[in-house]
């Protein structure tokens, strides 16, 4: 009984140390964001804020064209984020796939643009964010 006690606590305290890790980690990587921000010209912002605002009226286009069962799909709290994602997406039309794929390209093209504007410094820096999104991203598509 006390080394099932034992076991139990000492798992507990690796888990609650692991969630304050990453709580951590997520912090850091929000500050080093933010200093990346400031460091921007004011044009580089802009460029940023032009992709940002891109990504919402892209969103609400693609919301707009949705059928009942789709908006039945999103309002579903049953299902979990990726269940959602998952469901409206086989759920597309030919037409709203093309306009997803026609979306991206923009996004794409618009990255490239503000890629261009960084120096050698920013560059890096910028690429190590992508990086680390595409990481915990990956990480979640294991899952599937």
């Amino acid at each position: 009984m006390k080394n099932i006690l034992i076991t139990i606590m000492a798992l507990l305290s690796v888990a609650f140390s692991l969630s304050a890790q990453t709580n951590t980690n997520r912090k850091e990587q929000k500050e080093l964001k933010k200093e990346f921000y400031q460091s921007l010209s004011e044009d580089q912002k802009a460029l940023l804020d032009d992709q940002r605002q891109l990504k919402k009226e892209n969103k609400s286009d693609m919301e707009a064209t949705f059928t009942k069962e789709q908006l039945e799909i999103i309002n579903d709290e049953g299902l979990s984020k990726r269940e959602r994602r998952r469901a409206l997406m086989s759920s597309y039309s030919y037409e709203q796939r093309q306009m997803l794929k026609k979306h991206i390209e923009t996004l794409r093209a618009k990255d490239e643009e503000f890629k261009a504007t960084l120096t050698e410094e920013q560059l890096q820096e910028y690429e190590s964010f992508i990086k680390k999104r595409g990481k915990r991203m990956k990480g979640r598509k294991k899952d599937y």
